[in-house]
């Protein structure tokens, strides 16, 4: 099972780019890229700027320095409100259409065409969270799967081994986020035929538990029942500190309890990887609905350890047993 985190830097500058990925390579097999498509770069006529090759041409280059497997997430809607909505779209297209333009759908197209050719990763994201936006948007959602489908096929034209797929919110796909619901598992229907893994994220402390003991037996075992193919954590996150508005009483100790929780239960299962969020929580503690990640990394903001690390740290050792075909 191959370990990983996202890459969060400090600040948006491109030493801060380099330091994250260096703090990532040594404990970890795999690096999360979660991006907002450059819509107004893909639109039909526009052209690629220079800055987005640029940062392509650093990105592969710290991919093949440190020897990291690439999960990339293309990350089209807004996590702000819930996926809800188009994140980024320039003023020119951003009149209430949404995936329902069809030039916003070939922009997404291409934007991924673009990440498939230029990056060649192992895995593709496709859409965030994706069954949030189906709850809750569901013309929107419709237009996005118009999008993904052409999406799948021309990616698997172009680069065949990438795997391709969208990734699902675990808690609100249960009915455990926000306001309660039967389960939708059924968003998983949409994309039959058209998703070489199930990704999802996982933040349960965001549900009404207030410590990781909490959590059911077979939490994450039973989304084998689900798939038959490959699993994995795209994004996992435990507070280790209360949680303003939440029933969580975090702790350091509870952190560490849920992720070997978490491991064991993926390892036990079959899972390919789990990708924490980051490895150390934000510099500049994050404000409004992005607040509940402000203690989730498994160091402090000043890069001091917590609990969980030395757990981390002690499955990053084990080796990594490659599966037939690898």
């Amino acid at each position: 099972m191959r370990l990983g985190f996202g890459v969060r830097p400090a600040d948006q500058t491109r030493a801060a780019w380099i330091a994250a990925f260096a703090e990532v390579a040594p404990h970890a097999e795999i690096i999360r890229i979660a991006r907002v498509p450059p819509w107004e770069e893909f639109l039909p006529g526009a052209e690629v700027s220079a800055e987005t090759h640029a940062l392509t041409q650093l990105d592969r280059a710290l991919l093949d320095q440190y020897g990291l497997t690439l999960l990339f997430a293309i990350d089209p809607t807004d996590g702000a409100v819930q996926r809800a909505r188009i994140a980024g779209l320039p003023d020119a297209v951003d009149d209430g259409g949404g995936f329902l333009r069809a030039d916003v759908r070939d922009a997404l197209v291409a934007y991924a065409i673009y990440v498939a050719t230029n990056y060649e990763p192992e895995y593709l994201a496709v859409g965030v969270e994706i069954n949030m936006l189906r709850a809750r948007a569901p013309e929107q959602f419709a237009g996005f799967l118009e999008a993904y489908e052409r999406i799948y096929d021309a990616v698997k034209s172009v680069r065949p081994a990438t795997k391709v797929f969208p990734t699902f919110q675990l808690e609100d796909m249960e009915g455990a986020l926000g306001r309660a619901h039967p389960p939708q598992w059924e968003a998983l229907d949409a994309f039959a035929g058209a998703m070489d893994a199930l990704a999802v994220s996982t933040y349960p402390f965001l549900t009404g538990i207030r410590s990781a003991e909490e959590l059911e037996a077979g939490y994450y075992a039973r989304l084998r029942e689900r798939f038959a193919g490959e699993l994995l954590i795209s994004e996992a996150g435990y507070a280790s500190a209360p949680v303003e508005g939440r029933a969580l009483a975090g702790t350091e100790r509870d952190q560490r309890l849920f992720l070997e929780r978490l491991l064991a239960e993926a390892e036990a299962s079959g899972f390919r990887a789990v990708v924490w969020a980051a490895p150390r929580d934000p510099a500049t503690p994050r404000e409004g609905a992005a607040a509940v990640l402000n203690a989730t990394g498994l160091r402090r903001g000043d890069g001091a350890d917590k609990p969980a690390w030395a757990a981390w740290e002690e499955w990053a050792r084990r080796p990594l047993a490659r599966a037939a075909g690898e």
